[in-house]
């Protein structure tokens, strides 16, 4: 039998390395946590989260993060509302109706055609801007705010190459909302769309600007923005917001296989809405740039003749006597590249640049002349006529 001393000893030898493993193990697990702080028991997968245990699904995040994300949409939409309007017009039944009906001829009665759509104020002395194809036609416009009071509208003027309207209510205590600059907007970037469709007021629905510069969709002159948000009937002349609560777009029409929003929905840039609710306010109607050329369309084949590297620009035809491209000294076979530092894709893009252009400023032109890169300015006029 060993002396007791000797078992002591080799007890005292065994409690030293359950110590030494002991901290081992402690500083193993605690370098694990700091490469890995999402393996800490109760850490958060997001910083600034608390992550709670729910059923047998798994964890489901009740974050600060998600939890502020869904104040400030909230507060943003709590915010805009007040400025949407219901609009709501009545269209003189058909003449001849009205002939059959007085001399007994046919049967039923004569009804009249109403229609709804949105519209967003601008100003406290009661502007409002909708679009055009809402009002069209109408011998009588209501609106109703988003406090339930219910107004006449008069028409202040109209622009239907661009398919805006301006409307004009006595109202006190009215919410006006910004313009947004529509230059700036970005695709992929969050909207909401806010209106009336189908009756239904403050109807708040989100999505992206899916694409912008869609042309030729719909009877107006100008580019679109393409958005997923969800816009039905009812929706047009609504504004399309970003998330600071300013008016990127104006709701204008949808493209559908049934009738109902399937995620491709369009709107006029607020720009184009600034820009003639601007004219019509203050000069009393649509004020529109002169440029004056003729343009011929560029293809591939054309852009090699030209020794261009692409079919991207605008190739003037020709320039109209005394207009502001023949003042800047534009020629015919130039090839208009930039205008006012934005590169030009086509004709269209161009006709949509001069109508943004302010008159009485001048204008940046990058060109290229005979294959050499030239740079005008042009002054812009008022459209003879106008």
């Amino acid at each position: 039998m060993r002396p007791y001393k000797n078992r002591r000893g080799n007890l005292l030898g065994f409690l030293v390395f359950l110590v030494v493993l002991s901290v081992a193990v402690a500083g193993i697990a605690s370098w694990k946590m700091r490469r890995h702080p999402a393996s800490r028991p109760g850490s958060p997968l997001i910083q600034g989260e608390a992550m709670t245990a729910t059923d047998n699904n798994g964890p489901v995040l009740q974050g600060h993060l998600l939890e502020k994300m869904d104040r400030e949409f909230t507060d943003l939409v709590h915010h805009v509302v007040p400025s949407v309007v219901s609009i709501t017009t009545s269209t003189p039944p058909d003449r001849d109706a009205l002939i059959r009906q007085f001399f007994g001829l046919g049967g039923g009665g004569v009804n009249q055609n109403n229609k709804m759509g949105s519209g967003i104020i601008v100003s406290p002395d009661g502007h409002i801007v909708t679009n055009w194809h809402v009002i069209e036609g109408a011998s009588q416009v209501t609106v109703q705010l988003n406090d339930g009071r219910s107004f006449p509208a008069t028409l202040t003027g109209a622009d239907p190459r661009s398919d805006i309207a301006i409307l004009k209510i006595a109202a006190d205590g009215l919410s006006p909302i910004l313009f947004g600059d529509s230059e700036q907007v970005r695709v992929g970037q969050m909207v909401f769309a806010i209106g009336n469709p189908f009756g239904l007021q403050e109807t708040v629905t989100q999505g992206i600007i899916s694409a912008k510069g869609r042309r030729t969709l719909s009877d107006a002159a100008n580019e679109f923005f393409q958005t997923s948000s969800t816009i039905n009937s009812g929706n047009s002349g609504g504004p399309l917001i970003d998330i600071r609560g300013q008016v990127i777009g104006i709701n204008n029409f949808i493209i559908s296989h049934n009738g109902v929003s399937e995620g491709i929905g369009f709107a006029i840039p607020s720009n184009v809405a600034r820009r003639v609710y601007d004219d019509i306010v203050q000069r009393g109607r649509v004020i529109r740039p002169w440029f004056g050329v003729v343009m011929r369309p560029l293809n591939a084949n054309l852009s090699q003749q030209l020794g261009l590297p692409d079919a991207r620009g605008a190739l003037v035809a020709a320039t109209l006597a005394s207009s502001p491209a023949e003042k800047c000294g534009l020629r015919s076979g130039d090839v208009i590249l930039a205008f006012n530092a934005h590169p030009i894709i086509d004709g269209s893009d161009l006709r949509n640049r001069v109508a943004e252009a302010p008159i009485g400023n001048s204008v940046a032109l990058r060109i290229l002349r005979a294959g050499k890169p030239v740079d005008l300015n042009v002054v812009m006029e008022e459209a003879p006529g106008n």
